[in-house]
This record gives structure tokens, sequence and C-alpha cells, in this order.
């Protein structure tokens, strides 16, 4: 509790220190950050002292943009090289040392390659510095030593090109319809990062080599490291490896590629055999705000963070109230590191696409035209500070938050802040974000041209999709229509329980020494074990369990249990509706849920130790006091309905269910889709 107030009283100490908006963040001091001569830069972080797992990462500023079009696809493929053979590491000499080490390929190991760049992490165990020292070798033969085997360059062609086939599913296929529309005239639609088969297939082995020798280079790259080794050992041995390689005389210069704008609205109306779902969306394209380096621009990240909680719970809220779309969606997101995005959409059903865009306009529409109330907005605030309460709790800094914060760094020119300053930052600027915020915000994202709408579903209901005509129909009559204000008041109870439970009797109280376990056996024959945690000492975790689920149960209630779960966990409990509930619980940290699998039942729940009360008050609700909404369960009925249609005309299914045939004994009685779907109909 003391560690807790002394970095409360930092926290405070920072947030009256906090300069004015339009004055420059200030870079985390824990953070060694340079840049050698020939350009290369480099980060290192401090980690906790009693970790010994040190994250290494090395940054390239290329990606597939970067390449020509004789090496579509070949950023990619240097990313999957840097694991076949090295000056230093021979062929897969890299995956048999760190494996050594105790690291997993793909958890502790990987890279990826997107339009702009190409990263590689590696989190190993480094008990001492020359451990760490053989993992920075190893990012410095990726970065400038790659060997580019003959040999190797064949075995992974087949590996890529397999990858490539993978990715050739439905999703893909609708994506080449409307990809052309997202990135309309720009070279990002004619630069996908896993690239095109012809050019995979039949490339010279000097594409790739060039690719890598022209853009692997110092002033492209940096190496970012977080280790409890000593910082200084580090950065000499970083200036060591690093400082001696050269840029070439003649590189090209790296082009920052935007998406040209477009004043008319484009369509996309895609279909695919496949596919089963059925999808309406829109994308609006626009400038992202560059290098969050001030109070200022800080401040207008959170204030989108707002926006996209706020809608984000009102259209949860849409999606328990209402039957006409399966769920929705809006938010304001970086669709690249220049590329800002308004974006949204809902998931429709069958019966009901007409109505589901309609209505889903409609309320994107109310909060284009009156943002969000301010009981919403109060509710969100509640939630928001309780984060940040949990937040400074915990005083540890992650390695994955801060190599995140590096990157941003690197790539954007985001300043790296000090975990304790940005939790000092938001609880003040918090403050000053009312509904008048909001609305300017939206008033920055819903701007006029630069859209795109995208309608996608199942080949079988081509004919039933409307065309672009309805939809830009519904789209400018729902725009012109007046609408009323949200309203969605709700009659909330004063407390959980009516009257309190009788406490059971403590029969029998132990203490296992070895394991630090206390054990109480209760009159009611339910056995408790308590351990305190060493890791965050105000949260409280509990679960229990007991032998059963449905494995217990007649044939006959299985498709009632398997349902039972999720209807009853989204109906509230008590004299509570889950609207209800989640308003009594808004910025409280207690939660609770009864859990059904197949061979075991029982209840879990969580809280803070200021909440405990309430946890164990809502679990005795919800254990006692289960209740069923008549809307709910419609609700669900009709998604599970659907969804067992879609599975009858899924191919992937089809060949599943053959598969299962052919493998279980008829003697087993399967609970197939059509069984799932007649007991359905019949409640």
């Amino acid at each position: 509790m003391k560690q807790l107030q002394k970095y409360l009283f930092v926290v405070l100490l920072i947030i009256l220190s906090i300069p004015v908006l339009g004055q420059h963040l200030v870079q985390d001091q824990k953070l060694t950050k340079g840049v050698l001569k020939n350009g290369f830069s480099y980060y290192i972080y401090p980690s906790d002292s009693s970790s010994h797992q040190s994250s290494i990462q090395l940054f390239v500023k290329a990606g597939s943009l970067q390449e020509k079009d004789s090496q579509r696809g070949l950023a990619h493929f240097v990313e999957h090289m840097a694991f076949n053979g090295s000056k230093n590491y021979p062929k897969n000499e890299v995956i048999t040392y760190l494996e050594s080490l105790g690291v997993k390929f793909g958890a502790d190991l990987n890279a990826y390659t997107s339009y702009d760049q190409t990263v590689y992490k590696i989190t190993v165990n480094t008990s001492n510095l020359k451990q760490l020292e053989k993992t920075i070798d190893i990012v410095a033969d990726w970065a400038f030593e790659l060997s580019f085997d003959s040999l190797e360059i064949e075995k992974e062609r087949g590996v890529v090109i397999e990858e490539w086939r993978t990715k050739q599913g439905a999703s893909a296929r609708l994506s080449e319809q409307y990809l052309p529309l997202i990135f309309h005239q720009s070279r990002y639609a004619e630069r996908q990062p896993i690239g095109t088969l012809d050019i995979l297939r039949h490339f010279k082995h000097s594409e790739i080599k060039g690719f890598y020798n022209e853009w692997y280079r110092p002033n492209l790259l940096a190496i970012a490291v977080v280790s409890n080794q000593n910082v200084a050992a580090i950065e000499k041995y970083i200036k060591k490896q690093f400082g001696k390689a050269k840029n070439s005389k003649n590189g090209i210069e790296r082009v920052v590629y935007n998406l040209p704008k477009h004043k008319d609205t484009l369509y996309s109306i895609a279909t695919d055999k496949e596919e089963n779902d059925i999808d309406y969306s829109y994308i609006t394209k626009l400038t992202a705000l560059s290098q969050i380096n001030s109070v200022d621009k800080f401040k207008q990240q959170l204030v989108r963070s707002f926006f996209n909680g706020l809608s984000k719970k009102r259209f949860e809220r849409l999606a328990q109230r209402s039957s006409v779309f399966k769920s929705g969606s809006m938010s304001d997101i970086d669709l690249m590191p220049n590329i800002e995005v308004a974006v949204g959409g809902a998931a429709l059903f069958e019966s009901d696409i007409a109505s589901g865009i309609k209505n889903y306009i409609t309320e994107q529409q109310r909060i284009l035209k009156y943002g969000f109330t301010s009981e919403e907005l109060s509710d969100y605030r509640k939630e928001f500070l309780a984060q940040l309460n949990r937040a400074a709790q915990n005083s540890k800094t992650s390695a994955i938050s801060v190599i995140e914060s590096v990157k941003e760094d690197f790539f954007n020119g985001n300043t790296v802040i000090s975990r304790e300053q940005r939790l000092a930052l938001q609880q003040k600027l918090q403050s000053g974000i009312d509904s008048l915020t909001i609305m300017s915000f939206i008033g920055k994202i819903n701007q006029p041209g630069n859209t795109v709408v995208m309608l996608t579903g199942p080949d079988r209901i081509k004919g039933a999709l409307p065309n672009q005509l309805q939809l830009q129909l519904w789209q400018d009559s729902i725009s012109k229509m007046p609408l009323e204000r949200w309203s969605d008041h709700e009659i909330v109870p004063t407390k959980l329980l009516t009257s309190s439970p009788v406490p059971s009797k403590v029969l029998k109280k132990e203490y296992i020494a070895e394991i630090d376990l206390h054990k109480w056996q209760l009159a009611n024959h339910t056995t408790v074990y308590l351990k305190q945690s060493k890791g965050r000492k105000d949260h409280i975790q509990l679960t229990g369990f007991r032998r059963g689920g449905f494995s217990v149960l007649d044939s006959s209630d299985v498709v009632n249990a398997s349902f039972a779960q999720s209807i009853i966990a989204a109906s509230g409990a008590g004299d509570f509706s889950r609207r209800a509930l989640s308003k009594y619980l808004t910025g409280n940290s207690a939660t609770a849920m009864m859990v059904l699998s197949k061979y075991r039942e029982g209840l879990a729940a969580s809280a803070s130790l200021k909440d405990i009360k309430t946890m164990f008050e809502l679990l005795y609700l919800k254990w006692t006091e289960p209740r069923v909404d008549r809307d709910v369960f419609e609700l669900q009925k009709r998604k599970a309905l659907e969804s067992v249609k879609n599975k009858e005309n899924s191919i992937t299914s089809q060949y599943n269910k053959l598969i299962t045939q052919k493998l279980f004994s008829e003697e087993n009685e399967e609970i197939d889709e059509n069984r799932i779907s007649n007991e359905l109909k019949l409640n």
C-alpha cells in the first residue's frame, strides 16, 4: 500500500506540473535514444531488474510500397530469408541457437511486413550481458549480412507461395473487389505485401538481393532493446556492431505515399461463393494526426479514444435492444501511419438486409448530428477513471508497451513518454472532454467526399442485395431526415441484494506451508483454497468448479445447455436487466460469471480490493437469481438459426461434417446443425 501511495503521489506531482496544451511532451527519462553517424537509430530501455527476459526488435522503414514492379512480394520474402541464413548464422542456425535459450519460434521469435515497414522481434532469456550481445549480433546480421543462398531461396519460395495460397479464401477474393476503391488510384492498390503469384514463382535472385541492399541501409533502420542488463554497456555494443555500416551513395529516396482524394462516394457490392456473412460498411479517408509530440496532440488522441469508446458502448446497447442488425460499430482509426479513417458498419440478418442497412445509417446519423448524451459521457468517464486507477496500481511498465511506444517514435515521430506522465496527462485532460469537445471531433471526421461504401455477402443472395442506387438513396434520404436525440433511460435498483445471505460456518482450517496455501472446509460442503499473489496486490481473482457440465445431462437438454450461459449472462440477474446491471456497476471493477463447459461447471469473479464486497454480492446474485430475458432469448435464437443456415451452405462446414461422419461411429449420437435448428424452432 505504501508503494502504491508513493506511486500515486508521483502521478499527482506530474499532474500539477503538466504544461499547457501547446507545449511539447517530455521524453521518458529512462529511455536512452541515439542516432549513429550513419543514421542508424537505437533505443534502450531498462526493464524490471528481477526479469531476465529481454525484448529486442529491428525496425525497417521499408515494406511493399518500396518494391519495384518486378519485386512485388519480395519485401515479405526478405523477412522470411532472415531465418534462412546470414554471414554468422548459416541456414537456420539462428533458430537453432535461440531455441537452445528457450525461445519458441512464432511466440518469441517472429516478424511481419506491411506496406511501409518491416519488424523483427525476439524475446529471449538473457541472464548475462554476453547472451544479450549475441542476440544483438543476430539483429546486426539481419540488418546487413543476410546470405540469400540460392538453395535456401528456392526452398523458401515454396513456403511463401503456400502462404500466398492460404490467403486466397473468400475474404481475400472480396477484398480484391473493394480494396481498389479504398486505395483509389494509389500505389497501395498495387502493392499488397503478400505480392503476386507470378513474381513469387519466377523472380530472379538478383531482385530480392537488390531490394535488401537498397532498403536495408542504416538510415532506415533502428534497434530497440528492453533489458535489465547495463544500459551503457548495451549502448557501447550497439555502436560497435551497427556503426560501421554504410549507406549507398545513390540510395533511392523513401517516399511517403498518400491516398488521392475523390469527391464522389464510391460503392462496392461484392459477393463470393464461400462467403456466409452479410456486412455493410463504410470508410472515410482523412489526413492522420502526425507526430504526437505535444500536449495538444495528446489530448486530440484522447478525445478520439473517448469517441471510439462512446460509439462502442452505443452500438453494444443497440445490439441488445434491437434485432434489426446483429452488431454495429463506428470508430476513427489509423489505416496507415499517415492515413486516418472514420469507419463503421453492421453485420446483417439475411432476412432483414434493407431494414438493417437503413437502421444502421439512422443510428450513424444520430451520432453525427447529436453526439452522445451527458449520461453516456458520465458513465464512460467513470469507467475510464476506474481503468486509470487500476493502471496506477500496477507500477511496472511492460516491455511490450515500451517497444510499441518506441516503434511509434521511430516510424511516426511520436514522443515516448513515461507511464507516469501518460497516466497524469490522461487524468488531467479527461476533465476537459465534454459533449461539445466530442461534437467538435465528430465535425472533423464527418467530412464530405473520400468515402467508400461496401456491401459484401454470399453469391447465393446476390440478387437480393440492394444496388448502388438504392444504397445512395438511403444514405441521402436518412441524412436529411429529422431524427430524435438518443434516449435510453433505465431504472436502476439502489442495491444488488434485497437481503443479506446467511453465511456458512467454517468447519476446518488448514495451512499448507509448502505452497503457502490456506484451505478451508465450509459447512455447505464447499472447499476454499486461498493463496496470496505476488503480482497485482490489489487484485482479487476467484474461480470455483465442480465436475459436471454437458456430459452429465440428458441428451435432450444438451442444446438448451449450450445456449444457457450466453443467454443468462446477457439477461441480467435478480431485479436488474442487463442494462441496469451495467449502469449500476459503472466505474466498479467487480465482475462475475457462471461457467458451463463439457465436463465441469462453476463460477469466476474478479475485482480490485476496494470492490470485493460488490464482487461477492454480484456473484451471489447471479448464482441465486439468474433470469432469462425474452428479447435476449429471441435475438440469440435468431442469430443461432442464421448461423446454422450459414453452416449448411458453407463448403468448409460440409467438408468437416463429412470427415466427422467418417471418423466417428454412428453409435455416438451427433448433435448436428439440423437438431439444433429444430429444437430452437420449438422454443
